[in-house]
Parts: C-alpha cells; structure tokens; sequence
C-alpha cells in the first residue's frame, strides 16, 4: 500500500510539473494591419499633447479590443507620430465607425482632432479596393503598402 502511494504522489508531481514545461503555440493574426498616422500639434503645448494622448490611448483600450496597439510618439518639437495596430481590416473600419458622427467615440475623435492636425497615414497590409474607397472620402493623404512577407504573433 504504501508503494501505491508513493508511485500516485510521484505521478501526481511529474504531471503536475510537465504542465508547466508544454510550450503554448503562438497565435499569429495572419490579417494583421498597421498604421503609421503622421501629425502635427494643433496649437496645443507639450503638457496638453502629453495629457490628451494618454486619455486617448486609454479610451481606445476600453472600447476598441480588436485594437492591438496604439501608441503616441513624439517626433519632433510639434510632430506626433501614432502607430496603430489592427487584428484586421474590419477592425480599421470598426474604428472609422467608433468616431463617426454618432459612434461611440465621437466626442472623443472631436477632442482629438482639436489636439492633432493629420498630415498622412500610411497604411501597411494588403486592403481592400473598398477599404481604400471609404478611406479616399476623408481627404486625407494616405500611401498603401502591401505586404510581401512577414508574421505577427499575439
């Protein structure tokens, strides 16, 4: 009896631990879009700037989970430079949606337009001809780079 004991307290250990050395797969996000959105401060100083991307970048996480990243960088004296993430395109367009007029963040993409002048986006990922129809009615100046290789994991 006691020799079962001992072999169900070593069995019992050694599954235990080989839980903790089976390596998970990584996730990739085969669709994975990305954006580089180049701007310029509009009149604000470095503390509002400062200030305004946190409790963006904040409210982007709350209310936007397909959103992989979002970070604020400063570039120059007046330059702000903002690298999105995407999970795919209908995440793009779930957020053009979130700060339409009526979407969930309206009133906050009218804060950010109050903070940030947009003088490009640059887009990384293959999109679609409809995608870019939607994006050519803001009148922005946006480049499309497709992508030729390359992974992103989760």
């Amino acid at each position: 009896m006691k020799k079962l004991i001992v072999i169900a307290v070593i069995s019992i250990f050694i599954s235990c631990n080989q839980s903790e050395f089976k390596s998970e797969l990584p996730t990739y996000h085969e669709n994975e879009k990305e954006s580089v959105v180049y701007m310029t401060s509009n009149n604000k100083n470095e503390s509002e700037i400062k200030d305004f991307c946190h409790y963006y970048e904040s409210k982007m996480k709350e209310t936007e989970p397909e959103v992989l990243a979002w970070k604020f960088f400063k570039s120059d004296s007046n330059k702000i430079t903002l690298i999105e993430r995407y999970k795919n395109e209908d995440a793009i367009l779930n957020h053009i949606k979130n700060i339409s007029k009526g979407g969930l963040m309206e009133k906050e993409f009218g804060k950010f337009v109050d903070h940030f002048v947009i003088d490009s986006i640059e887009y990384y990922g293959n999109l679609s001809p409809e995608f870019k129809e939607i994006l050519s009615a803001f009148g922005l100046t946006v480049n499309y780079n497709p992508n030729i290789a390359g992974f992103s994991r989760n």
